[in-house]
């Protein structure tokens, strides 16, 4: 089973995740770019907090083009690691997360994204499943909203949630 640092390095980065995708898939994740580069999508706060991060910490994102979940909140995550670059990605496939990181993440399947939050030095601090948390409290009745980007900034809330825990601030 390969190490956390191992799965990260060979992870690909945003771009060249993005590249797998079709065109449909692609423009999906564009239109998720567009919305995050509009003032007032994520509130000052918000970018406060990400300015805010002490540590380093590391995205091991397992996803696939083809997901809209993915579409969406990879590429939040992306923006994220744009803003603050104390914080980096890799994105592995859906196939090697059942290989590698399924039972030692405690889980019964992978639903993508699935994402390991990890600091520093590679230890686990957290972790991201699918969708945020708001929206998988809020049910189906929140899934039009979201699917619309009404969402993007419950993903960022969501780590850095999981960063100001694991920095004692939370």
């Amino acid at each position: 089973m390969a190490s956390y640092e191992e799965l990260f390095s060979i992870g690909e980065g945003f771009d060249a995740f993005v590249a797998h995708g079709l065109p449909g898939e692609i423009a999906g994740v564009r239109k998720v770019q567009q919305q995050l580069a509009e003032p007032g999508t994520i509130s000052a706060d918000t970018l406060r907090r990400i300015q805010a991060i002490e540590g380093r910490y590391r995205l091991l994102i397992a996803g696939e083009m083809w997901c809209p979940d993915c579409q969406i909140n990879v590429t939040v995550m992306d923006h994220l690691q744009r803003l603050q670059p104390r914080v980096e990605l890799a994105v592995i496939t859906k196939g090697r997360a059942e290989d590698d990181l399924r039972e030692r993440m405690e889980l019964d399947r992978i639903l993508i994204p699935v994402v390991l939050v990890l600091d520093g030095d590679f230890q686990p601090v957290g972790r991201f499943i699918e969708r945020p948390l708001e929206v998988v409290a809020g049910g189906d009745a929140l899934k039009p909203a979201y699917r619309a980007g009404e969402y993007l900034e419950s993903t960022l809330t969501d780590l850095l949630e999981l960063f100001e825990k694991a920095e004692g601030r939370a």
